[in-house]
């Protein structure tokens, strides 16, 4: 045989792309000459790329027997192991090839990417770095380096390296799509759609950033942009199931749930271990209220993928609103030792120490104090000089944040206000954060002088458009409850900051100024010592309530009809303690024949009714005396289930508030139990300002008292119901010019302290 003839039909069949008859040729070569280093090197290339990994090894080791200080053999047979997943050994070769020659870029990258593989971020970047160094032109060293600082969250050091790669190689469609990534990350949402659409140019079928741009579009709340892009996407690649996921969430946030349930299922069987997918299959029964149903599929998500924060979290809420709040403690609390940076779930067991009468007002002040140590203390060194004009007297610029600028509680008592501001004196900015718009966004971006949708948008660019808004005062409607964005207050974008409406509690934050109050709910001397923020107590009210325009007319006293007087709470069923309901019972048993309707979306939940049935049963309460209705689809229709009941009965520690005006407007009289904190003194405020101050109790003695009288005194319940609209209506309540502007007397107070401290 003609060694070098037949090496060369070799390589032409290689030219040729005919792999398998190249290797035939080197193999019959060897038979004659097996330490050819030539062919050995040849074929062990040829095997690798065919996939024959074992013969790529047995070639790679022969040649290194033969010339132990080949650097070129060390790193191709650290590439075969790669290939077969033996990264260790993989390492170990990549390492004797800089050894044997230290100048070896391509070595050097190599063991950087062996060290990303197995997750050693930092090892990575120190090897992709020197062989840069040794070859400042290596393009895939600047994209990985890019991509693991983008995962490390050092966006701005991943931008750079990725716009370098970018440079070497415009043409390379997956760097713009990790730069995309790492722009969204950082907040640059509208250079991050630039990058995925050059990436999309260079490669029409790239289906990952459609997906990405999917993302983008939906967390800006334009889902029907955000479908456009995700179907796209599964056009391009049907097996692409994060954008299944991510498609049904578009459709759960339309309130399209079946076809959101439609793209988990696919998502499902495409890959039957994919966590997340039942995950989100979770999040459709939750919002339909199957409880149960939704908790099964958070624990098969907890199977695929035990370090899964958010269902735990979700878990937490759904055993929250079914009144199990020490069960939902265990919940939020484990969600934390997976992620212990994970605000939201914080926020929630906040929260939930509302609710739960076993924390006192010191514990739940101690609480806010740690997360704000924790989340908002590192924030602080990022505030930024005000630059705000210091004229005490000149119009001001007030900010609202809320993501409940929508038929939701807040809405209640923010939009009276923004209809009643001074705009000769003040200029209303509303920075909405809400998902999804209803007629009641509608209307509030009307009353606003700005609307400012935040929604998608990071804190960083939201604190860079409040600044340069030169909002006066900002002012925070959600406090920990969900959705917030109270880390944005940490770092104080505008001068002064205040606290009110959905929050009762402290915020923690010592660049939170303000809480608004009154002395009801905060008496002189009585709390001030549970809060960061200075209180500011409104001359009578701390709320003004404005009611619903489809409210429908008081009916006749339902007491006269049905013979029998009847309860009612449809506050949210966490707010009913074990306190509420051995009280209530002590009431039930107290009144022949009442009965007591409850309303509450964890009511969708069969298995929640069956427990509370059980749980009055086993108090000798008999099921017929207890009714549970879940959430009614219209405003009118839950507010003429009051019409259904007698008289209200409130909830504590944590008092209803909205539930409380409902009732009230409806003429339903409401029973409260005054305590000591903000939360469980709201009643009180609520009926001090109607003038109802005998419903109030100081004790749960007293609360049964004034509930059985009133139960007997058919006349004085008449007499209630057919004017307790009218006395709202002329009350502090819902008197919202005169509110408003003591508001603004407050808003000017407080600028002028902020002017002087300058």
């Amino acid at each position: 045989m003609n060694i070098n003839k037949a090496f060369q039909l070799a390589y032409q069949y290689y030219q040729a792309g005919d792999l398998n008859q190249a290797g035939n040729i080197c193999k019959k070569i060897l038979k004659v000459k097996p330490n050819n280093i030539d062919v050995l090197h040849f074929l062990g290339g040829i095997c690798y790329q065919l996939g024959d990994y074992d013969d790529a090894i047995r070639c790679i080791k022969k040649e290194i027997e033969i010339t132990p200080s080949n650097a070129d053999a060390f790193n191709n047979l650290g590439l075969v192991l790669q290939a077969k997943c033996l990264l260790s050994e993989a390492i170990d070769y990549f390492r004797k090839a800089i050894t044997l020659k230290p100048h070896f870029p391509e070595a050097y990258y190599n063991l950087g990417f062996a060290y990303q593989n197995v997750g050693k971020t930092d090892e990575a970047i120190i090897h992709y770095r020197k062989a840069i160094e040794i070859h400042p032109g290596l393009m895939e060293a600047y994209n990985n380096i890019g991509i693991l600082l983008r995962t490390k969250g050092h966006l701005e050091e991943s931008i750079t390296y990725l716009q370098e790669a970018i440079r070497i190689n415009p043409k390379y469609a997956n760097t713009y799509n990790t730069l995309g990534l790492s722009l969204q990350n950082k907040g640059n949402i509208d250079d991050a759609i630039v990058n995925y659409q050059k990436a999309i140019n260079l490669n029409p079928v790239f289906a990952d950033a459609y997906n990405n741009l999917g993302i983008i579009f939906k967390d800006k709340g334009q889902l029907d942009e955000a479908i456009d892009y995700y179907q796209k996407a599964l056009h391009l690649n049907p097996g692409l199931v994060e954008a299944h996921i991510n498609l049904g969430a578009a459709f759960l946030k339309k309130d399209e749930p079946e076809k959101a349930i439609m793209c988990y299922q696919e998502a499902i069987q495409k890959k039957p271990d994919f966590a997340d997918a039942y995950y989100n299959l979770g999040n459709v029964l939750l919002n339909k209220g199957q409880f149960d149903e939704a908790f099964s599929y958070y624990q098969k998500a907890i199977k695929f993928n035990p370090d899964h924060a958010n269902a735990y979290n979700n878990m937490g809420g759904i055993l929250l609103d079914k009144g199990q709040l020490n069960e939902a403690e265990i919940y939020f609390r484990h969600a934390l030792q997976i992620i212990p940076d994970y605000s939201g779930a914080y926020s929630n067991l906040l929260l939930y120490m509302n609710y739960n009468s076993r924390y006192n007002p010191q514990d739940i002040f101690s609480e806010h104090l740690r997360f704000a140590k924790q989340f908002a203390e590192p924030l602080y060194s990022k505030i930024s000089p005000h630059t705000n004009d210091c004229v005490p007297t000149r119009r001001l610029r007030i900010g609202y944040i809320s993501p409940d600028f929508r038929k939701h509680s807040v809405a209640y008592f923010i939009e009276p206000v923004l209809i009643s501001h001074n705009r000769e004196q003040f200029e209303i900015f509303c920075y909405s954060d809400t998902i999804v718009p209803d007629e009641v966004t509608k209307r509030i971006q009307e009353y606003s002088s700005q609307w400012r949708n935040i929604v998608g948008m990071s804190d960083e660019k939201a604190i860079e458009l409040i600044r340069n808004d030169g909002i006066d005062i900002l002012i925070d409607l959600a406090g920990h409850t969900a959705k917030n964005r109270m880390l944005l207050f940490a770092r104080k974008p505008a001068p002064v900051q205040v606290s009110w409406i959905g929050y009762p509690s402290t915020t923690g934050f010592s660049t939170m100024d303000y809480k608004i109050v009154d002395s009801c709910t905060d008496p002189p001397g009585m709390t001030e010592q549970f809060y960061t923020e200075k209180l500011i107590r409104m001359p009578k009210s701390f709320l003004c309530y404005l009611s619903d325009k489809e409210c429908p007319e008081v009916g006749p006293l339902p007491a006269l009809i049905s013979g029998h007087i009847t309860f009612g709470s449809f506050n949210n069923f966490a707010k009913v303690s074990p306190e509420v309901v051995k009280l209530w019972t002590k009431i039930l048993k107290s009144i022949p024949n009442s009965r007591l309707i409850m309303k509450a979306k964890s009511f969708s939940d069969r298995s929640t009714r069956d427990n509370v049935t059980t749980i009055f049963i086993q108090k000798s309460i008999s099921a017929e005396k207890i009714v549970m209705l879940p959430p009614e689809p219209s405003i009118r229709g839950h507010l003429e289930i009051y019409n259904r009941i007698d008289i209200g009965l409130d909830t504590f520690p944590y008092n209803g508030t909205t539930t409380t005006c409902e009732a009230m407007w409806m003429g339903v009289p409401v029973i409260t139990l005054a305590g000591n904190t903000h939360a469980s003194r709201v009643g009180m405020s609520l009926l001090s300002n109607v003038g109802l101050q005998e419903l109030i109790a100081r004790s749960p003695d007293e609360y049964l008292e004034i509930t059985v009288a009133l139960s007997k005194n058919l006349n004085r319940l008449q007499s209630l119901r057919e004017s307790l609209r009218d006395r709202m209506s002329h009350s502090p309540l819902t008197d919202a010019r005169r509110f408003t502007a003591n508001l603004e007397m407050c808003y000017r107070k407080m600028w002028e302290r902020w002017c002087k401290s300058v």
